[in-house]
């Protein structure tokens, strides 16, 4: 059952500022997308790919909650046609994984012309939709991952759309979307995932993201609940937390690139200059005495400096050393 969303309620502020009928017609035209990619889509792409991650509507929740952070207060940061069009691209970002996931980026405009019935009034709509929900993801034509660059600018009801503006909110706010809400704790410990996907559930299952936009920063922590089996850390569900460790390390790499990435192609971004993880482990229930600092990004660069891995930026992240540390902690304990 769809809950009405903060950011729905933002549009339809937006919208009424609009001459009538232009406001409650476009209004209407949401309501009926809305209703389309819920009821029609979202909800049925487990038959086509069952080991995904949570794509329903709930996800599309989420992804509208952290475009909100993201942007920030200011309701005059997005005219009502970038509001709409930002809305309707979240809509459908994600349906093409209805005919599966690789490449889904490119099979929206199928999905888009049956929810629209093919009308003509809804071509500027589609023109710059299936622009800005196709750059949230994959390659561009010439095959780099720049997707965003080839979002021109665009035109809407006699309007003019920051394209790229609006493409780089959605790709950031699909990225953050992230959490338990994301996977089954029932199929992980029934496992109902195949095993080449348990470590994107588990993942899920302990993250959090936190957008702190007043402090310009990502901020994520992760939570593992740790087993010692047989001399060796386990997170749950047979998963080594080495195994874990090292994803959650490149995850957090591409997190910052993304960051990174984004804010150059959208203002309303570029408050964000840092990203930030910690870790905790619970061992037996407990809490397991373990200070070590937050891994920290930033967009300090010092003069001479070269890309660092997260163990070169931070020794203690080893993952070996990190290991035996916490094996020590949790036999004594």
């Amino acid at each position: 059952m769809w809950s009405e969303q903060p950011f729905e309620k933002r549009l339809k502020t937006s919208l009424d500022r609009l001459p009538e009928p232009t406001g409650t017609n476009l209004h209407a035209d949401y309501l009926t997308a809305r209703r389309y990619v819920v009821d029609e889509v979202v909800r049925n792409i487990p038959r086509s790919e069952p080991d995904l991650t949570d794509h329903s509507e709930t996800h599309l929740a989420d992804v509208m909650k952290q475009v909100c952070a993201l942007i920030g207060p200011d309701g005059d940061c997005l005219s009502p046609h970038e509001l709409y069009l930002l809305a309707i691209s979240i809509l459908f970002h994600d349906v093409g994984n209805l005919h599966g996931r690789r490449d889904h980026q490119a099979k929206i405009a199928d999905i888009y012309n049956a929810a629209r019935n093919g009308e003509a009034r809804f071509h500027p709509e589609r023109n710059a939709v299936l622009a800005i929900a196709a750059a949230h993801t994959g390659s561009t034509k010439t095959g780099d991952k720049d997707t965003v660059r080839d979002v021109t600018t665009l035109s809407f009801d006699g309007s003019r759309i920051k394209g790229q503006e609006l493409a780089a909110i959605l790709r950031f706010g699909d990225e953050l979307a992230e959490g338990p809400h994301r996977t089954s704790a029932y199929l992980l410990n029934h496992h109902g995932y195949k095993p080449e996907n348990v470590i994107f559930h588990k993942y899920a299952s302990s993250v959090e993201y936190f957008i702190d936009r007043s402090e310009g920063r990502i901020a994520i922590t992760y939570t593992f609940d740790l087993e010692l089996v047989d001399g060796k850390l386990e997170v749950g569900q047979g998963v080594k937390l080495e195994q874990i460790l090292s994803f959650c390390y490149s995850r957090i790499v591409k997190l910052d690139q993304e960051r990174k990435y984004c804010k150059y192609y959208s203002s309303l971004l570029s408050v964000f200059k840092e990203t930030s993880a910690c870790f905790i482990f619970y061992y037996r229930g407990h809490k397991v005495d373990f200070e070590i600092e937050p891994v920290v990004i930033s967009d300090i660069v010092l003069p001479g400096d070269h890309a660092k891995k997260i163990e070169e930026r931070y020794p203690r992240y080893d993952v070996d050393s990190l290991i035996r540390s916490l094996i020590d902690l949790c036999e004594r304990s």
